[in-house]
C-alpha cells in the first residue's frame, strides 16, 4: 500500500511540474505576442498590428486630458493599426514589467508602460490585453490603456528607449 501511495504521489508531482512548465511556457508566449504587437507598433506595421489580433479584437483607451477629465475611445484592431502608418515617425512602447495570468487558452497580460516619441517620453500608463489561443497560436482578442502624460512616476520619467530593441526606420 505504501508503495502504490509513493508512486501516486511521485505521479502526482510530476504532473505538477509538467503543467507549471507548460504554464510558464504559455505565459512567455503570451507575453511575446504584446512585445511582438510594439515591436509593429515601432516598425510602422499595420499589417503586423492586425496579424496579431483576433477578427473581431477591441481595444479601450481612457485618455486623460490636459484639463483633467478623462475621455473614452475604443477601436478595432484595424482602425488602431492605422495609427502607426508613419515610417518617418520612432514610436516606441514597453511594458518593462509584466504579469501574466493563464487559464487553458486564454491569457491576461498587464502592467506598467511607457510611451516614446522619439527619445521623449510621451506618456504612461497601464496596459491590459486578453489573449485566446486559437489554433494553437496566441492572439490579442482585446486590451484596455490608461493614457497618462501627467502619470508617469519618476522611475518612469527616468526610463530610456533601448535603440537596440526596436527596428531602424530607413
Amino acid at each position: 500500500m505504501k508503495k502504490r501511495l509513493l508512486i501516486f504521489a511521485a505521479l502526482l508531482s510530476i504532473g505538477a511540474v509538467s503543467a507549471s512548465a507548460q504554464h510558464s511556457e504559455d505565459a512567455k508566449a503570451a507575453v511575446s505576442v504584446v512585445n511582438q504587437l510594439f515591436t509593429e507598433m515601432a516598425a510602422a506595421n499595420p499589417a503586423g498590428i492586425v496579424a496579431l489580433h483576433t477578427p473581431t479584437s477591441d481595444l479601450a483607451a481612457v485618455f486623460k486630458q490636459r484639463d483633467g477629465k478623462s475621455r473614452y475611445q475604443s477601436f478595432n484592431g484595424e482602425a488602431f493599426s492605422k495609427m502607426f502608418t508613419d515610417k518617418t515617425k520612432v514610436m516606441r512602447e514597453e511594458m518593462y514589467d509584466p504579469k501574466v495570468e493563464v487559464h487553458n487558452d486564454w491569457a491576461m497580460v498587464w502592467g506598467r508602460y511607457v510611451f516614446f516619441d522619439g527619445d521623449k517620453l510621451s506618456h504612461c500608463g497601464i496596459n491590459q490585453f486578453n489573449l485566446v489561443r486559437i489554433d494553437g497560436v496566441w492572439k490579442i482578442a482585446n486590451g484596455a490603456s490608461t493614457i497618462d502624460r501627467t502619470d508617469c512616476s519618476e522611475k518612469e520619467k527616468a526610463m530610456k528607449p533601448d535603440p537596440n530593441k526596436w527596428p531602424v526606420k530607413e
